[in-house]
């Protein structure tokens, strides 16, 4: 598991100016419709579940890139 917080995540994966929303990001991860948790009071999403959209090969395969 690789948790990354949403800022990061928004920079890595996103051009400029079409991130979601961080407040989005957050009600996504609380709903579950994006993998996550939420450590102390700051949530971090599971990059490695999240590029892995349910393929348990591809999920293991980024966890041991990590």
């Amino acid at each position: 598991m690789k948790l990354i917080g949403i800022p990061q995540w928004q920079a890595k994966h996103f051009a400029d100016g079409s991130a979601p929303d961080e407040v989005t990001v957050r009600r996504w991860l609380r709903n579950g419709k994006l993998p996550g948790r939420k450590v102390g009071g700051t949530w971090y999403i599971d990059e490695a579940e999240w590029l892995a959209d349910g393929d348990e090969l591809v999920r293991r395969v980024l966890d041991k890139a990590s």
